[in-house]
């Protein structure tokens, strides 16, 4: 008996389709965040036409793994977003973002962001809290600071971590922090974004010195506004 392979064309899956790693709640709230970005169409190239959608699934797939971190970045990110680009495109050639050096809130950061903090672009702050950024649109020098509000930041979930942290827990401890990210996650993701984030624009704010020596800046996207070739 000889098994078909899947041919190479048929189409991908859902790319917000509920996974093992993506849980059904998440993948169906009503306000999970999603994110419209633009970025060029190659090195050295134009801006591209269109835009991508990246969702809390994609920044999972490149973070490693689900937690209320990731969400609750997103979260804070959205809000910043609808301040800096009111069009509702992310820019992602035109940002610079300070972030806490948080695993969560800092792979949050840079891949919805495109900075880097190789490029000086990323920069880490330890002031900062886990769920609080300041992001700088550099072409218009708007700036804007986001952080979980206090009526809504996991005070419990913070607790947990410390504990874990620590070195004395139980096995049972473990189960217990991922409860209370996922009704942490449940809580974001049930509101709009701004129910849980305080905004500042333009924040009086002193941007840390790049975390990495100079290696030169990023030159990709220099040419993103080249106007097209004329036809001979």
């Amino acid at each position: 008996m000889f098994l078909l392979a899947t041919p190479l064309w048929a189409a991908p899956p859902d790319g917000n389709a509920p996974d093992w790693y993506y849980p059904q709640w998440l993948a169906e709230a009503p306000h999970t965040p999603v994110f419209r970005v633009r970025d060029t169409v190659n090195k050295y190239g134009r801006y591209a036409s269109e835009t991508k959608t990246v969702t809390i699934k994609d920044l999972i797939k490149f973070h490693g793994h689900f937690c209320g971190g990731l969400v609750e970045g997103a979260t804070a990110l959205k809000v910043a977003f609808d301040r800096l680009f009111p069009d509702g495109i992310i820019d992602r050639t035109d940002l610079v973002i300070a972030s806490n050096n948080s695993a969560c809130g800092g792979d949050v950061a840079v891949y919805l962001t495109g900075a880097r903090a190789r490029f000086g672009s990323h920069l880490i702050d330890p002031k900062l809290k886990e769920s609080d950024f300041v992001v700088k649109r550099v072409s218009t020098g708007k700036s804007v600071r986001v952080v979980i509000n206090a009526a809504t930041y996991p005070h419990d979930v913070r607790t947990q971590m410390k504990k874990i942290e620590s070195g004395t827990f139980e096995p049972a401890d473990i189960d217990l922090f991922q409860d209370l990210q996922w009704a942490y996650a449940k809580k974001l993701v049930t509101r709009p974004a701004i129910e849980s984030v305080d905004v500042t624009e333009n924040p009086n704010y002193a941007w840390p010195e790049p975390p990495c020596q100079d290696m030169g800046r990023r030159r990709d996207n220099d040419y993103k506004d080249v106007p097209a070739a004329r036809l001979k």
